[in-house]
């Protein structure tokens, strides 16, 4: 919007007129809070969470066995990793602040099976035995031996929530970020002695 005033009089005076323009001055930006909100998410750098596996495939030899529980949890999380992540600025005329959480874990098995996880998962401790784990678990069916590499893959995709508000608006965003990792799954052979042996 711009105010035009005749030479010589005041610009509040009886000669002074206002005209809606439909593209803004040179210089002038605007954006809606929605725009703006969504541009300072785009900014965002999430990660993929490091993944905490039980057994650690960062192990050389690391396996598990057919129907031994697995765990799954977020091993050392950050604010870009799992949130909260907050982050506040002004853009086109419009302050935004925007939070970002991840709500949930998509852990896809590599057997054709999900896990969705509500939270980090509890990491493993070796004296914990063979348990299943109390938030975020699997066991498996088969084997991964007909596999590439011999292992299933696994993809962990977070699925964040990212809140906004600013300019009298607000609103939710969804970003997903992924991490990926293996495991080797082997079956476990029981072999029968006779007796006396």
């Amino acid at each position: 919007m711009e105010t035009f005033c005749n030479p010589g009089v005041h610009c509040l005076g009886p000669y002074s007129y206002t005209r809606w323009l439909l593209n803004p001055p040179p210089g002038v930006n605007t954006l809606t809070p929605g725009q703006a909100a969504l541009s300072l998410i785009q900014s965002f750098r999430l990660e993929g969470i490091t993944v905490g596996f039980a057994p650690d495939p960062t192990v050389a030899g690391s396996k598990s066995y057919v129907g031994v529980p697995i765990w799954m949890w977020v091993e050392n999380p950050t604010p870009l990793s799992f949130g909260p992540y907050v982050q506040s600025t002004t853009l086109g005329g419009v302050t935004i602040t925007a939070t970002a959480q991840v709500s949930s874990i998509i852990w896809n098995m590599g057997d054709g099976t999900s896990v969705a996880c509500a939270n980090a998962g509890t990491p493993f401790v070796v004296a914990y035995g063979a348990v299943d784990s109390p938030t975020c678990g699997h066991r498996y069916a088969r084997t991964s031996v007909t596999q590439p590499g011999g292992t299933f893959p696994i993809t962990a995709t977070s699925q964040w929530q990212v809140s906004w508000e600013g300019g009298g608006a607000s609103g939710v965003i969804p970003v997903t970020t992924t991490a990926t990792s293996a495991v080797r799954i082997n079956e476990i052979q029981s072999v029968n002695v006779g007796a006396g042996r």
